[in-house]
């Protein structure tokens, strides 16, 4: 019966020390689903941007090709980065063609700037 007691609370402690260490996870973006996600990109692209209907069903179909665009690449190729970087100028030049005031244009300027940078805060690893 001791050896029972003793094999259960080493196997709980073991449990409980790999559950505290937390599950893979892959940091926050890769388990958004694509809806999410675009819809994240539109909210944070046009914050402080008021756009009607027509503008807002533009934009979503601009976000939707654009990382449609992005998952047809191959992140292993050589020139990833370059056709990466030109389908986000392409979306930011199409995103920008939505707005008609400098004030909207400069705003959404700012906007994507810090999309570009993918608005985390602090350090990483």
């Amino acid at each position: 019966m001791k050896k029972f007691v003793a094999v259960v609370g080493l196997l709980m402690a073991v449990v409980g020390s790999a559950s505290a260490q937390g599950g893979g996870g892959g940091g926050g973006r890769a388990q958004m689903s694509p809806e999410v996600r675009d819809s994240t990109t539109l909210a944070r692209a046009f914050n402080g941007i008021t756009l009607n209907a027509d503008q807002t069903a533009k934009a979503k179909t601009v976000i939707v090709a654009a990382r449609e665009a992005l998952a047809a690449l191959d992140r292993q190729a050589p020139d990833f980065a370059e056709k990466m970087g030109a389908a986000n100028n392409t979306r930011n030049a199409d995103l920008k063609a939505l707005v008609s005031s400098d004030a909207d244009k400069a705003k959404l300027d700012e906007n994507l700037a810090a999309l570009g940078r993918g608005g985390r805060r602090g350090g990483g690893r």
